[in-house]
């Protein structure tokens, strides 16, 4: 069962598709599944794909790469794969079509909710043959976009195992976290304001923020006006994010606009951390209120105060409850098994 999977982005840093990308090929290679890299030369996967790999080079930067969408026909003829897997909406049109006209079979993987094209929704999802879908909300929302229910598999990002791991947390003060874009809609100052309050009740609690954004300068300025300079602290981006989660108790995700499903949450479960989070976008399948966090209403800062002191009050039973639901649900082998029994099911296309 030959695999092709495309990730042709001339992209030369990362995004969400290049690491999931990476880590599924990693992941999958482990396993000894066959499958050859689709990718651009000099590209982030490229750089960074596992030693080993076979890579095909074409570039498809936009819908409209006729000429690459002809190489990666000609590509496919020579391969002869078993399915040709996409990762990028970028890709799609150009993916399906080289596809079809190779008779090879075509699987997307889909991270986003909705897709802004209302020509590829018309014209290119009906005809392919699988999707994957990062989270059971966006299967719904390629429901509602026309795609048919049994084309739709939910496949969950995998987690770097070998980065993202659990280890005893410290029990004389709690460490909240938040990782992502330091942007208003991630709700990092309502996270901010919450956090103020319970500090009036709570002298043992500090605050992380790791990642970078347009309102990281902001931020900074109202932490300083609150005079928490000394129990939040401002990180950046760093290489080293999976540090932050082992140490932390609480991860927080309070996003304000919709989300797919962060792979923030993942993190946190793999590294035994009780889960706050909005309850926008797909986030809600991390957590099993009351066990191992707790979702509350987006941009409600008193609702998202609650939560906190509930989930500070339970960490130690939480951690291993957040532990227990990854290696039942979202662990890296249960991924790949999910995957693989998905594609077997693809035999009976063409």
């Amino acid at each position: 069962m030959l695999i092709a999977w495309l990730n042709a982005n001339p992209n030369p840093n990362f995004g969400g598709t290049e690491l999931h990308t990476l880590q599924m090929i990693k992941e999958l290679s482990k396993r000894k599944v066959p499958l050859v890299l689709l990718c651009a030369e000099g590209s982030y996967v490229d750089r960074n794909a596992p030693k080993g790999i076979e890579k095909f080079y074409l570039t498809i930067g936009n819908s409209l790469a006729l000429y690459n969408t002809l190489k990666l026909y000609q590509l496919l003829k020579h391969i002869k794969p078993y399915v040709l897997v996409a990762n990028n909406g970028k890709e799609y049109p150009n993916a399906l079509l080289a596809g079809k006209l190779a008779s090879v079979r075509v699987a997307f993987f889909r991270h986003m909710e909705r897709m802004k094209n209302p020509l590829v929704r018309r014209f290119v999802f009906p005809y392919v043959d699988m999707f994957f879908a990062v989270s059971d909300h966006v299967r719904q929302k390629l429901i509602q976009e026309g795609v048919k229910p049994d084309k739709v598999r939910v496949i969950y990002n995998p987690v770097d195992e070998e980065r993202f791991y659990y280890k005893p947390k410290e029990e004389n003060s709690i460490r909240i976290l938040f990782v992502g874009k330091l942007d208003e809609g991630k709700g990092i100052f309502d996270l901010l304001e919450a956090f103020r309050l319970l500090m009036t009740e709570r002298k043992d609690v500090t605050l992380v923020y790791v990642g970078d954004g347009k309102h990281k300068e902001s931020l900074f300025q109202r932490i300083h006006s609150l005079g928490l300079t000394q129990k939040v602290k401002l990180v950046g981006y760093t290489h080293n994010v999976e540090d932050y989660y082992r140490n932390a108790h609480v991860v927080v995700i309070p996003s304000k606009y919709t989300e797919a499903f962060p792979r923030v949450a993942l993190e946190a479960l793999a590294c035994g951390c009780t889960l706050v989070a909005s309850d926008v976008g797909g986030t809600k399948e991390a957590i099993i209120e009351g066990k191992n966090g707790f979702v509350f209403r987006a941009g409600d800062i008193e609702d998202l105060l609650l939560k906190l002191k509930l989930a500070i009050e339970n960490w130690k039973s939480f951690s291993q409850a957040s532990l227990e639901l990854y290696r039942n649900k979202f662990s890296t082998d249960r991924v790949i098994d999910n995957f693989l029994g998905a594609l077997q099911s693809l035999s009976k296309v063409i």
